[in-house]
C-alpha cells in the first residue's frame, strides 16, 4: 500500500516525542484512510497521484504531510490504548473517556485547520499545480463553523 506519509512521519509530526507511540502503533491502513477521506477530496486524483510519486516536494512536506499526519492520528486515536497495551477494561473511568474525547475533538479541529491551510494554499497557487481544480475542492463550497454548515 502506497501512502504519502510513513508511520514514522505520522509519529514525528503528530505526537509529542515521549517515546510512547512508535511507528509500529500507526498502521498503513490508518494513513490510507486519512488520505482517502481527508486529502483526496481536497486535491483530486490527478494531484494525489503526483504527490504519491514524489512530485511537488515543497507542497508535500510543508502542507500535505502535516495535515495527513494529524488526520491519521485522528483515525488511530480511538485504538491507541489497545495498541499500546492498555486495553479497554473496566479500569477506565468516565473521566478517562471524557479526556480521550477532548483529545479527539482537538485533533479534529487542528487537522481541519491544516486542511483549510492546504486548501487556501492550493487556491492561491493553483497555477503552479496544473492537476488541481479549485471547483472540485469541497472546502470551496462548504464550511462548518461551530456546528453550522454553510454551503455556497
Amino acid at each position: 500500500m502506497r501512502t504519502i506519509v510513513t508511520p514514522q512521519e505520522v509519529v514525528s509530526l503528530a505526537f509529542v516525542d515521549e517515546g510512547l507511540v512508535t511507528m509500529s502503533k500507526i498502521s498503513l491502513t490508518d494513513i490510507a484512510v486519512a488520505e482517502s477521506r481527508y486529502l483526496l477530496p481536497l486535491v483530486g486524483e490527478a494531484l494525489y497521484e503526483k504527490l504519491l510519486n514524489g512530485e511537488y516536494e515543497s507542497l508535500r512536506d510543508d502542507y500535505v504531510k502535516p495535515m495527513v499526519a494529524l488526520w491519521a492520528r485522528y483515525v488511530a486515536e480511538p485504538l491507541l490504548e489497545e495498541r499500546l497495551g492498555g486495553g479497554y477494561g473496566d479500569r477506565y473511568t468516565e473521566a478517562d473517556v471524557e479526556a480521550r474525547e477532548v483529545v479527539v475533538v482537538r485533533l479534529r479541529r487542528t487537522a481541519s485547520a491544516l486542511s483549510r491551510r492546504l486548501s487556501d494554499y492550493l487556491n492561491a497557487h493553483c497555477e503552479e499545480f496544473a492537476e488541481y481544480n479549485p471547483a472540485d475542492n469541497p472546502l470551496n463550497h462548504c464550511v462548518i463553523d461551530g456546528g453550522i454548515v454553510q454551503i455556497f
